[in-house]
This record gives structure tokens, C-alpha cells and sequence, in this order.
């Protein structure tokens, strides 16, 4: 009788480290709206412009840095693919511990960082399920959450911090860019960018 009692303790706790913690309409945790996570590598400039005028490639910080590809209607809400109204904002993630089943791994509650975002993840074919937040799906994924943010590891720096192939959840909000950790791109160096060179 003892054995079965240890056996449903430990299955509450592996529980407990498991699924989706943000609830509600839209999906929220403490208080901060959340979203959800994947990561990328890439070798272009992306959708903020973030590399030479005379080419397609990127920036080294837009390819090693905390930078990441907002989905559309974070990215622009009135549908744009160049230079969004959110270009060079920065937003600061913290994980709440929960993942989606199936989709990603337990990285625990409170690891904060910080994101500039420099590129757009669309609405469309491969990002279906985690970018394709419009009106006809409520501007919620298939996942639920209004808001995804596809992380740049082109050198290993979403990897470095946990975070890879886990697709945390985590709550989000605006941010200055400037003041944080070493890896998140200053807003002197999103004025590099097209974008933000063109005040955009």
C-alpha cells in the first residue's frame, strides 16, 4: 500500500512540470500575457533589414545576438512584411516552466531574457502553427496563444541558454533595448538596420 501511495506522489509532480501554464483569453501567467516559442537559424537580413543594403545576408549581431521573428500581427498588425511597426522594439521573455505537450521540453520558471526582434515569422506555410495568428482563427495559434516569437540561433545562442528544440512558454512584454545582457542588441545597433535607419 505504501509503494502504490510513493507512485501517484510521483506522477503528481512529473504532472505538474508538464503542459501549459498560461490560461484564459487571452493566455496569461502572473498577471503578463504569454506566448510561445520556437527557434530558427538563419542567414538573411530579414524583415527589419538588418544587413548591408547591397546584399541578403545578415548582421553578425542580427545572426549571434538575442534577436527573434515575431509573428505577423506582433510583427505588423496591419499585415506588413518590411519593416513592422515593431522593428527594434524589445521584448523580455521569461519562462513560465510550462511547454506544449508535444511540442517541446520542461525548462523551469524564471529564466528571463531579452529579445530584440528584427524579422517576421508569417502567416503562412511552414509556420502555420505557430505564427498564423489572424481573424479567422480568433488571432490565437493552434496552440492557443496570441503572441509567438521565433528565436535566431544562428550561433548557437538560444542552444547556450537551455532553450533549443524546448519551445518554452513564457510571458512577455515591451522593453528598452538598451541595459540588458550582452547578447541583446542595443537600439544603436537596430539604427544599422533599413529599417531603422528610415525611422521605421
Amino acid at each position: 500500500m505504501k509503494i502504490i501511495v510513493a507512485l501517484v506522489c510521483v506522477v503528481s509532480v512529473t504532472l505538474v512540470d508538464a503542459g501549459q501554464k498560461c490560461t484564459g483569453s487571452p493566455r496569461r501567467y502572473n498577471g503578463k500575457n504569454c506566448a510561445s516559442t520556437t527557434n530558427y537559424a538563419d542567414y538573411h537580413k530579414g524583415a527589419c533589414g538588418c544587413g548591408p543594403d547591397n546584399n541578403d545576408n545578415q548582421f553578425g549581431w542580427n545572426h549571434d545576438h538575442f534577436v527573434a521573428a515575431a509573428n505577423q500581427a506582433t510583427f505588423d498588425r496591419g499585415g506588413a512584411g518590411w519593416c513592422g511597426q515593431n522593428c527594434g522594439k524589445c521584448v523580455r521573455l521569461t519562462t513560465t516552466g510550462g511547454f506544449v505537450d508535444g511540442q517541446g521540453g520542461y525548462v523551469p520558471e524564471g529564466q528571463t531574457h531579452t529579445f530584440m526582434i528584427t524579422n517576421l515569422c508569417p502567416d503562412e506555410w511552414p509556420n502555420l502553427s505557430w505564427c498564423s495568428q489572424n481573424r479567422n482563427n480568433g488571432y490565437r495559434n493552434s496552440y492557443g496563444y496570441e503572441w509567438h516569437f521565433d528565436l535566431e540561433d544562428g550561433a548557437g545562442q538560444v542552444a547556450s541558454i537551455g532553450w533549443k528544440g524546448k519551445n518554452p512558454e513564457v510571458t512577455w512584454e515591451y522593453v528598452n533595448c538598451d541595459g540588458h545582457e550582452h547578447l541583446t542588441p542595443t537600439n544603436g545597433l537596430y539604427h544599422q538596420c533599413f529599417c531603422g535607419r528610415n525611422g521605421k
